[in-house]
Protein backbone atom coordinates (compact mmCIF):
# COMPACT_ATOMS: atom_id res chain seq x y z
CA UNK A 1 0.00 0.00 0.00
CA UNK A 2 1.20 3.35 -0.89
CA UNK A 3 0.89 6.30 1.45
CA UNK A 4 -0.21 9.90 -0.16
CA UNK A 5 1.98 12.43 -0.58
CA UNK A 6 3.08 14.95 2.05
CA UNK A 7 1.61 18.27 2.27
CA UNK A 8 4.54 19.47 2.75
CA UNK A 9 8.05 19.09 0.98
CA UNK A 10 9.91 16.57 1.79
CA UNK A 11 13.81 16.87 3.09
CA UNK A 12 16.27 17.23 1.00
CA UNK A 13 13.96 17.39 -2.18
CA UNK A 14 13.14 13.79 -2.42
CA UNK A 15 9.65 13.41 -3.26
CA UNK A 16 7.06 16.73 -4.04
CA UNK A 17 4.51 18.16 -2.21
CA UNK A 18 1.07 17.30 -2.71
CA UNK A 19 0.37 20.80 -4.15
CA UNK A 20 3.64 20.63 -6.72
CA UNK A 21 2.65 17.22 -7.69
CA UNK A 22 -0.85 18.33 -8.59
CA UNK A 23 0.22 21.80 -10.58
CA UNK A 24 2.78 18.74 -12.39
CA UNK A 25 0.28 16.54 -14.09
CA UNK A 26 -1.09 17.19 -17.58
CA UNK A 27 -4.59 18.40 -18.25
CA UNK A 28 -6.56 16.69 -21.26
CA UNK A 29 -9.64 16.68 -22.44
CA UNK A 30 -11.56 13.19 -23.00
CA UNK A 31 -13.15 12.00 -25.89
CA UNK A 32 -14.61 8.99 -26.97
CA UNK A 33 -15.74 7.42 -31.09
CA UNK A 34 -17.24 4.49 -31.72
CA UNK A 35 -16.53 2.56 -34.94
CA UNK A 36 -19.47 1.01 -36.45
CA UNK A 37 -19.11 -1.36 -39.62
CA UNK A 38 -21.83 -3.04 -41.75
CA UNK A 39 -21.55 -6.64 -43.12
CA UNK A 40 -19.45 -5.61 -45.95
CA UNK A 41 -16.87 -3.93 -43.88
CA UNK A 42 -18.09 -0.24 -44.40
CA UNK A 43 -17.69 2.19 -41.64
CA UNK A 44 -20.37 4.60 -40.19
CA UNK A 45 -19.34 8.17 -40.92
CA UNK A 46 -21.63 10.85 -39.35
CA UNK A 47 -22.17 14.07 -41.62
CA UNK A 48 -22.11 16.76 -39.06
CA UNK A 49 -23.66 20.02 -38.74
CA UNK A 50 -20.19 21.76 -37.18
CA UNK A 51 -17.83 20.46 -39.44
CA UNK A 52 -16.59 20.14 -42.75
CA UNK A 53 -15.32 16.64 -42.22
CA UNK A 54 -17.20 13.65 -41.18
CA UNK A 55 -16.67 11.95 -37.55
CA UNK A 56 -17.32 8.18 -36.47
CA UNK A 57 -20.08 8.83 -33.87
CA UNK A 58 -18.84 9.97 -30.64
CA UNK A 59 -18.06 12.83 -28.08
CA UNK A 60 -16.89 14.43 -24.72
CA UNK A 61 -16.84 12.25 -21.71
CA UNK A 62 -18.74 14.54 -19.14
CA UNK A 63 -17.13 15.12 -15.63
CA UNK A 64 -17.28 11.85 -13.27
CA UNK A 65 -17.99 9.78 -16.71
CA UNK A 66 -16.62 6.76 -17.48
CA UNK A 67 -15.48 6.66 -21.37
CA UNK A 68 -17.51 2.99 -22.30
CA UNK A 69 -20.55 5.06 -20.54
CA UNK A 70 -19.79 8.15 -22.60
CA UNK A 71 -19.39 5.91 -26.06
CA UNK A 72 -23.09 4.70 -25.02
CA UNK A 73 -24.56 8.03 -24.28
CA UNK A 74 -23.00 9.22 -27.69
CA UNK A 75 -24.39 6.66 -29.82
CA UNK A 76 -27.84 6.68 -27.60
CA UNK A 77 -27.89 10.87 -28.13
CA UNK A 78 -26.75 10.54 -32.21
CA UNK A 79 -28.31 7.52 -33.31
CA UNK A 80 -31.16 6.97 -30.79
CA UNK A 81 -29.82 2.88 -30.72
CA UNK A 82 -28.69 1.56 -27.19
CA UNK A 83 -25.39 -0.11 -27.77
CA UNK A 84 -23.64 -1.62 -25.01
CA UNK A 85 -19.78 -0.93 -24.92
CA UNK A 86 -17.49 -3.45 -23.82
CA UNK A 87 -14.53 -3.51 -25.75
CA UNK A 88 -11.42 -0.78 -26.45
CA UNK A 89 -10.01 -0.88 -29.79
CA UNK A 90 -7.51 1.96 -29.43
CA UNK A 91 -6.39 4.74 -27.28
CA UNK A 92 -5.17 8.38 -28.81
CA UNK A 93 -3.09 10.88 -27.49
CA UNK A 94 -4.07 14.38 -29.47
CA UNK A 95 -1.29 16.87 -28.71
CA UNK A 96 -2.32 20.63 -28.14
CA UNK A 97 -0.41 21.52 -31.25
CA UNK A 98 -3.32 20.13 -33.31
CA UNK A 99 -4.39 22.64 -35.93
CA UNK A 100 -8.04 23.83 -35.90
CA UNK A 101 -9.07 24.41 -32.70
CA UNK A 102 -10.28 28.10 -31.99
CA UNK A 103 -7.72 29.57 -29.49
CA UNK A 104 -10.49 30.52 -27.34
CA UNK A 105 -11.51 26.77 -26.28
CA UNK A 106 -7.58 26.53 -24.63
CA UNK A 107 -7.42 23.26 -26.84
CA UNK A 108 -5.03 21.28 -23.55
CA UNK A 109 -4.92 18.11 -26.07
CA UNK A 110 -6.90 15.24 -25.60
CA UNK A 111 -7.16 11.41 -24.96
CA UNK A 112 -9.66 9.71 -27.08
CA UNK A 113 -10.85 6.00 -27.11
CA UNK A 114 -12.08 4.12 -29.48
CA UNK A 115 -14.54 1.69 -29.05
CA UNK A 116 -15.81 -1.30 -31.28
CA UNK A 117 -19.46 -0.72 -32.11
CA UNK A 118 -19.87 -4.16 -33.76
CA UNK A 119 -21.30 -5.18 -37.17
CA UNK A 120 -24.19 -3.97 -37.87
CA UNK A 121 -27.22 -5.98 -40.20
CA UNK A 122 -29.97 -4.07 -41.83
CA UNK A 123 -32.21 -4.33 -39.36
CA UNK A 124 -30.10 -2.44 -37.10
CA UNK A 125 -29.28 0.30 -39.28
CA UNK A 126 -33.14 0.76 -40.20
CA UNK A 127 -33.06 1.39 -36.29
CA UNK A 128 -31.00 4.46 -36.49
CA UNK A 129 -32.71 8.01 -35.69
CA UNK A 130 -30.66 10.73 -36.14
CA UNK A 131 -30.30 13.97 -33.58
CA UNK A 132 -32.12 17.00 -35.00
CA UNK A 133 -30.04 20.11 -35.46
CA UNK A 134 -26.52 17.96 -34.99
CA UNK A 135 -26.55 15.33 -37.17
CA UNK A 136 -27.17 16.01 -40.79
CA UNK A 137 -26.86 12.03 -42.50
CA UNK A 138 -25.13 8.81 -41.83
CA UNK A 139 -23.29 7.17 -44.61
CA UNK A 140 -21.27 3.37 -44.40
CA UNK A 141 -18.12 4.26 -46.27
CA UNK A 142 -15.33 1.69 -47.76
CA UNK A 143 -12.28 2.22 -45.41
CA UNK A 144 -9.64 3.11 -48.26
CA UNK A 145 -12.37 6.17 -48.71
CA UNK A 146 -11.66 7.62 -45.04
CA UNK A 147 -8.59 9.93 -45.60
CA UNK A 148 -10.82 11.82 -48.28
CA UNK A 149 -13.67 12.45 -45.99
CA UNK A 150 -12.07 12.79 -42.38
CA UNK A 151 -9.77 15.00 -40.62
CA UNK A 152 -6.10 13.32 -41.30
CA UNK A 153 -6.12 12.75 -37.45
CA UNK A 154 -9.43 11.15 -37.74
CA UNK A 155 -8.88 8.55 -40.19
CA UNK A 156 -5.76 7.59 -39.29
CA UNK A 157 -7.16 6.90 -35.53
CA UNK A 158 -10.58 5.08 -37.24
CA UNK A 159 -7.88 3.17 -39.65
CA UNK A 160 -6.05 2.22 -36.93
CA UNK A 161 -9.18 1.31 -34.71
CA UNK A 162 -10.06 -1.08 -37.90
CA UNK A 163 -6.87 -2.76 -37.97
CA UNK A 164 -6.84 -3.44 -34.10
CA UNK A 165 -10.30 -4.78 -34.85
CA UNK A 166 -9.21 -7.25 -37.34
CA UNK A 167 -6.69 -8.98 -35.27
CA UNK A 168 -8.40 -9.05 -31.99
CA UNK A 169 -6.05 -6.02 -30.08
CA UNK A 170 -5.53 -3.25 -29.36
CA UNK A 171 -3.38 0.11 -30.29
CA UNK A 172 -2.18 2.57 -28.55
CA UNK A 173 -1.90 5.49 -31.00
CA UNK A 174 -0.27 9.30 -30.65
CA UNK A 175 -2.19 11.71 -33.11
CA UNK A 176 -3.75 8.76 -35.00
CA UNK A 177 -0.19 7.12 -35.46
CA UNK A 178 0.10 3.21 -33.97
CA UNK A 179 3.22 3.55 -31.03
CA UNK A 180 2.07 0.20 -30.13
CA UNK A 181 1.78 -2.51 -31.55
CA UNK A 182 3.95 -1.58 -34.56
CA UNK A 183 1.94 -0.13 -37.87
CA UNK A 184 1.37 -2.29 -40.49
CA UNK A 185 3.65 -2.50 -43.42
CA UNK A 186 2.63 -0.19 -46.37
CA UNK A 187 0.32 -2.44 -49.06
Amino acid sequence: MTSPLPSDPAPHGTAMSAAAYGASRATLWTGVSVLITDTAGRILLQRVTYRTTRLLPGGAVDAEEAPTWAAAREVLEELAVHLPISRALAVDWIPSTTPGFDPATRFPGEMIYVFDGGTWDSEQIAAIRLRQGEIEGVDFVDPGDLPALMAPGNARRALAALHARDIDGAVVLEDGRPITPPPPPPS
